[in-house]
């Protein structure tokens, strides 16, 4: 399924890896991609608690904009956050599509005000990740919110969470370059 989540943040890709090449391109992304971006964008577990344990802080979410789309045919929820730590360095900007009719299936509520991989593995929720690309552009709109601006390009990625087989959430992360300084 693809999906195009529109919001008022425009990413310009420069580089776009569908799934189907990451995997063919492995051992020669190393040449392409720091070993410390592929861990971070190839990363199918939580990425929410990968970010709580490289920077020792309490991640949380700031909403910018939620909407709920209702029509005949299909009804969805919009919700674009930034994921900070507690002295409001932003690491991630994400925007994600929830299929409404799918939200109800799941049998523990995801907390609004808490990152999605947060309140998965709070509510013990057994999902799996799809990763569909990653890629690497740049947001003039993205850089100006983090906290330190950069003149640095943004990776990104697009994935999909399924829970008993049925897609349920697609998600794109814009990450921030200062995330890198963490592993150091």
């Amino acid at each position: 399924m693809s999906i195009h989540i529109y919001t008022f943040y425009r990413f310009h890709s420069i580089l776009i890896l569908p799934q189907k090449k990451i995997k063919y391109l492995n051992s020669k992304l190393s040449n392409l991609i720091p070993f410390e971006w592929k861990l971070i964008l190839m990363n199918e577990g939580s990425f929410t608690q990968s970010l709580y344990f490289l920077n020792n802080k309490k991640i949380n979410i700031k909403m910018c904009q939620k909407i709920n789309n209702t029509s005949s045919k299909l009804n969805k929820n919009i919700r674009c956050v930034w994921l900070e730590n507690t002295v409001y360095t932003k690491f991630i900007f994400a925007r994600s599509i929830w299929l409404v009719r799918y939200i109800n299936n799941i049998k523990y509520p995801v907390i609004n005000n808490q990152p999605i991989g947060t309140s998965l593995i709070e509510s013990q929720i057994d999902i799996y990740k799809h990763i569909h690309e990653i890629y690497y552009g740049y947001s003039k709109e993205i850089e100006k919110q983090l906290t330190k601006v950069s003149i640095k390009a943004l990776w990104g990625r697009k994935y999909t969470l399924y829970y008993n087989h049925i897609s349920y959430v697609t998600i794109q992360e814009f990450f921030s370059p200062g995330i890198f300084n963490l592993f150091y």
